[in-house]
């Protein structure tokens, strides 16, 4: 029992030391805001509203569905995951950048919501052919309301994403993915249309919105750091595990 006790305490020392080491703990305020975003958002859509402002227009109608273009929009969620933690480890004021460009964004977008509740009535009523990608759009249908779509944060995102392959200090990783990322994100943008997620207003505005985005974070240089958060969490952490 004590050898155990003893292995059980070394193992705890040696994540806590590779935690530390590593300053995983940066990652925790963004971790802490997406679940406020996720409860916030939840709330959004179970919540019913009075009035919903229905923003489809002649142009999205004109606008075919396409059911391949599920792979790409469903896709989003894995690259965005995947693009926010290749970033954490490889630079890691890109990564801050990108982070507040998001956080920014998606606050903006939970507010407006709020305020201003949003639908679309393009989603088909029947759709005339079975396959794979129809039954991956009705199952995303499903699970995700027409509502709270402007501005759409599939695109706003997505640019956010593509802001950093060009404004990465160290390029030289950067360059051998930048183009073929840069077009699946532009599939990603026009899959948002093409499934009926979101009007072409809801892809203007998420566009528009980056643009503020990208003059605040990259221009004027306003970057949340957490470097007091992270030095706290630290000092716990070596006090209480290190000592």
């Amino acid at each position: 029992m004590q050898k155990e006790n003893v292995f059980i305490k070394d193992l705890m020392n040696r994540f806590v030391r590779f935690f530390v080491e590593q300053k995983l703990e940066h990652a925790i305020p963004f971790i802490l805001y997406l679940i406020g975003y996720l409860l916030w958002f939840k709330l959004l859509e179970e919540i019913p509203r009075a009035r919903y402002h229905d923003l489809a227009s002649v142009i999205d109608r004109m606008i075919p569905f396409a059911e391949i273009f599920i792979v790409p929009y469903i896709s989003w969620f894995a690259l965005q995951a995947a693009w926010v933690s290749f970033l954490f480890f490889y630079d890691r004021e890109a990564y801050d950048k990108l982070v507040t460009i998001l956080m920014f964004g998606m606050t903006v977008f939970l507010v407006v919501s709020t305020i201003y509740p949003t639908a679309l009535t393009l989603r088909p009523w029947h759709i005339a052919r079975d396959n794979v990608f129809v039954d991956a759009v009705r199952w995303l249908w499903s699970i995700d309301t027409a509502t709270n779509v402007w501005p759409s944060i599939h695109v706003y995102n997505t640019t956010a994403l593509m802001f950093t392959l060009f404004t990465t200090r160290d390029r030289n990783v950067i360059q051998k993915v930048r183009i073929p990322m840069c077009v699946w994100c532009v599939l990603i943008i026009l899959s948002t249309m093409f499934l009926k997620q979101h009007s072409v207003g809801d892809v203007l505005s998420g566009l528009a919105l980056a643009g503020i985005g990208y003059s605040i974070v990259y221009i004027k240089g306003l970057v949340m750091t957490f470097r007091s958060f992270d030095r706290r969490i630290e000092q716990v952490i070596e006090g209480r595990y290190l000592n």
